[in-house]
This record gives structure tokens, sequence and C-alpha cells, in this order.
């Protein structure tokens, strides 16, 4: 059982660094697929796939990805973006011991106001956050992948 974890675990990560890649070959900036990425939030929030969350807890997180997702905010000056931050790093501390599903979500919301610059910044050593998106979202809902893989994959229709 253990092994067939692991190598769908593997399975995984290849597709999402396919799916990455595919992203990088079509032009999709690291802003674009943050804006994506807040718009599948909002689709999980809408789609009731987030019911273990409390309808007034998603309600405050759909206004800061409303935010996100205003046209011009990811390219605006750092203060804006700092000024999100820091209303939502103390949320996740607040309930990080009593609701780390809804925690975790919040950092889903956090990666939704960083950008290019951000991104560059960081070094990750990865050349999108995708993997990092799907990492977070996973611990709020351990059977997005498909779901996760799909909203990306029609992002490179868009392009």
């Amino acid at each position: 059982m253990q092994r067939n974890k692991r190598v769908s675990d593997q399975t995984g990560i290849d597709e999402i660094e396919s799916v990455a890649a595919d992203l990088l070959i079509a032009g999709v900036s690291i802003n674009q697929l943050v804006r994506c990425y807040a718009s599948f939030l909002r689709q999980l929030i809408e789609g009731g796939a987030l019911s273990g969350i409390s309808s007034e807890k998603l309600e405050m997180m759909s206004s800061y990805l409303d935010k996100a997702l205003m046209p011009g905010l990811l390219e605006s000056d750092q203060e804006q973006r700092k000024s999100f931050f820091l209303a939502l790093w103390p949320i996740e501390r607040k309930y990080r011991d009593s609701d780390p599903v809804f925690a975790n979500f919040v950092r889903c919301v956090i990666c939704c106001f960083g950008n290019e610059e951000d991104w560059e910044r960081d070094d990750t050593g990865e050349d999108t956050p995708l993997w990092y998106f799907f990492f977070y979202i996973k611990k709020v809902c351990p059977d997005v992948k498909e779901d996760f893989l799909q909203y990306f994959k029609g992002a490179l229709n868009k392009v």
C-alpha cells in the first residue's frame, strides 16, 4: 500500500510539473498563473468543495479573492499587496491550531497576492508556483488533484 501511495504521489508530481512546463511554453506569466489560482479557489468555494469550512469564513476569503482578481492588482505597487499579506497572515496564525483546514485555505489565498517579482526574488528553484499552489490546496481538499490539473490545463486553452 505504501509503495502504491509513493507511485501515486510521484505521478501527481510529474503531472503538475508537466502542466507547469506547458504553461511556461505557452507564455503564461506568473501573474496570469496567480490569477488563475485565485479563480480556481473561487470555483472551489462556489462549487461547495470547501464545505468543511464555515460559510462565514469562506465569505471572508471570497472578498480577498475578489481583490486578488482585480485587474492590475498584481502589477500595482508593493504597498497595496503588502497590506493584504499583513491582513491575512494574522488570520492564518489565529486558526492554525483551532481550524487547520481553514488556516491552510488562508495560505492558499495569501499565494494569490504574490506576483512575478516576488517569485523571482524568492528563487525557490521552481520555474512556477504551480507546485506550491497544489501543495497548499491539497491540505484543504486532499482529492483535488484532478480538478486542479484540469483547471490549469484549461488555462492553456485560453492563452
